[in-house]
């Protein structure tokens, strides 16, 4: 009874193993996008020409926002000097309070409109590359007989050797080199980028009454 007991058993194993076994053969195929993104020939080009076209601008515009920072907090502080209570402060000093307050203001706004810009040129260099991923990916995918092929970030493990990152990586090389920072006509001015994180503006200090 034991002896046909046990092989019973392994008659279940066994059909499930065959029932499994198409799924077990099905592959999952990873790809690293955002190595994609930063190591790629075209990827290199289009970070060379927003660096080139828009680097020293972003640097212009944050040092003048650190000066228009600086320049509001030290009216502030000469302002609390200045403060009584039930007193209000002289003309001159609240004048240059608010012209403080609008520099400081026009020089964030110039920041962000230009900090939006390169964040759309940039989304829009990584669409082109994705682009020619796309269909890179497919090839391998049906060349190594897998399933699906899934980005790097959307998976918690996986088996190194399903890793085509390397070759999708070499065979984009050998496509495309280089690509356009020009954004298309219906897509300029929409700013739809995630934004980039800066360095916060500090608050601005309030005038306290002595």
């Amino acid at each position: 009874m034991m002896t046909l007991f046990k092989a019973a058993g392994l008659s279940t194993v066994l059909a499930a193993a065959v029932a499994l076994a198409p799924a077990a053969h099905a592959q999952t195929l990873i790809v690293d996008v955002d190595q994609i993104y930063k190591d790629s020939t075209a990827a290199k080009s289009g970070q060379q020409q927003i660096e080139a076209k828009y680097g020293n601008q972003l640097r212009g515009l944050q040092s003048s926002l650190e000066a228009a920072v600086k320049d509001w907090n030290t009216q502030i502080e000469a302002a609390q000097k200045l403060a009584k209570p039930n007193t209000p402060l002289p003309p001159a000093t609240q004048q240059s309070l608010e012209k403080a307050r609008d520099t400081l203001q026009a020089a964030q706004n110039r920041f962000e409109d230009a900090r939006r810009e390169v964040n759309t040129v940039g989304q829009y260099v990584q669409l082109q590359i994705l682009d020619k991923l796309i269909p890179i990916s497919e090839q391998i995918r049906k060349d190594r007989k897998a399933q699906v092929v899934m980005p790097r970030g959307s998976v918690l493990a996986f088996d190194p050797a399903q890793d085509i990152t390397a070759t999708a990586l070499q065979q984009l090389n050998a496509t495309v080199t280089t690509v356009s920072i020009t954004l298309p006509q219906q897509q300029q001015g929409q700013g739809t980028a995630p934004a980039a994180t800066t360095p916060a503006t500090p608050a601005p200090k309030q005038p306290q009454s002595r």
